[in-house]
């Protein structure tokens, strides 16, 4: 998985909500050892806000970032995309006249993301990512990837870089757009996904 860039502000506020969590339950366990009469020696107690931030972090770059609240009450706008999705392409190979079954394989978390594309004589992985989401038209996957041939490919395909950007739809289930690839291969196409 690789880094990803999106352009909502929660990156900017969720880690302070994250540091006074970690405060505040470096206080509580402090008060809690208090009561117990029990006392942590000066290099566990201290760095103890450090500890908790550092978990509490991993929780939610994992786990929480996904709860529904979070997204109703507008905590987190970045979209889980995680999933297998099914879907086609159509290439200006053949000037579009056939839709290829593909399958899109999304891994993600709060700050990382793998994108991978299986058609029947290629495979392609993203390098790059950015999911933007104040687009007029929606919310906007857009990403570079390598696309290595399979070994029932074509002798004319290899190994090639391109690009896609992808519509989600209202809905949330359907992702939509189109790719284009390098100098080499010089195709473009449509790109249309379900979420299964």
């Amino acid at each position: 998985m690789h880094a990803y860039t999106t352009d909502s502000s929660e990156r900017k506020f969720i880690p302070l909500y994250i540091a006074g969590a970690s405060v505040l339950a470096a206080w509580v366990l402090n008060r809690v050892l208090g009561a117990m009469q029990f006392t942590l020696p000066w290099w566990i107690d201290a760095p103890s806000v450090i500890g908790f931030y550092g978990l509490l972090y991993v929780i939610f770059n994992k786990y929480l970032w996904r709860w529904r609240i979070l997204r109703t009450i507008g905590v987190v706008k970045v979209p889980d995309l995680n999933g297998t999705w099914k879907g086609y392409m159509a290439s200006s190979f053949d000037e579009h006249t056939t839709k290829y079954d593909a399958t899109f394989k999304i891994f993600q978390n709060w700050t990382r993301i793998s994108i991978i594309l299986e058609a029947n004589y290629s495979k392609s992985s993203s390098m790059i990512a950015a999911i933007v989401t104040e687009d007029p038209g929606g919310t906007v996957l857009s990403y570079e990837y390598l696309n290595e041939p399979m070994p029932n490919a074509k002798y004319t395909m290899h190994t090639h870089r391109g690009t896609a950007r992808l519509t989600m739809q209202s809905n949330g289930e359907a992702l939509e757009g189109e790719y284009y690839t390098g100098r080499d291969r010089q195709n473009f196409g449509i790109l249309r996904f379900e979420r299964t």
